[in-house]
């Protein structure tokens, strides 16, 4: 019911999601030199404490996690979450600070963050026709949770009704490469897509 009840509103996402990440995988291929795509895994309305993302690289526990609240006409939150071996790919050449109290490394993966959820906020604030911004994005270390647990505790007492988006990266020739790119959106895309049609 829920899905019917808002295909309109999910296929106008869907297209912007999609041209979202178009634009996050060239900002990453410029970060890394490599060929970037990208694979669609999830994509629908849930309601809170009900989403259920199954996919078997979420199996993969103890991923670092960096997330980025989204605020303006839309809210939300992204996900990003890198194996060893992708903060290995990523940090490749970053040098060792000479202030121990400096990690550059963690520096440099929250400036790889913050970049690409730029290129989806771009994307997504002219396609939805929304004013859409990113805060700073926070570094959470290592997580054990299942990403529906994550999101429930995030969105449960701030809306009932949410859109999950899901992505994994691709890179060419390193098939064990595959970043994992979440992102929510509250009820709040409901009133902003109805009140601005979008052609």
């Amino acid at each position: 019911m829920l899905e019917a009840l808002n295909q309109n509103t999910a296929e106008k996402l869907n297209r912007s999601f999609d041209a979202g990440y178009a634009n996050a995988a060239s900002s990453l291929a410029r970060m890394t030199a490599q060929q970037i795509g990208f694979n669609q895994i999830h994509a629908r309305f849930h309601r809170v404490g009900e989403a259920q993302v199954e996919d078997p690289i979420f199996l993969n526990q103890g991923r670092l996690l960096l997330t980025t609240e989204i605020f303006g006409d839309i809210t939300g939150k992204s996900y990003l979450f890198l194996s060893d071996k992708e903060v290995e790919l990523l940090t490749a050449g970053i040098p060792v600070s000479k202030d121990s109290s400096i990690n550059l490394k963690e520096e440099f993966l929250k400036e790889v963050d913050n970049i690409l959820s730029a290129s989806v906020i771009t994307k997504l604030s002219n396609e939805l026709k929304a004013k859409m911004y990113g805060d700073i994005p926070l570094l959470q270390g290592k997580t054990l949770a299942k990403i529906e647990d994550t999101i429930e505790d995030d969105f449960s007492e701030q809306t009932e009704t949410i859109y999950i988006n899901v992505i994994s990266f691709s890179v060419t020739g390193h098939p064990e490469i595959k970043p994992v790119f979440v992102w929510v959106l509250d009820s709040s895309v409901f009133e902003s897509i109805k009140t601005k049609p979008i052609i």
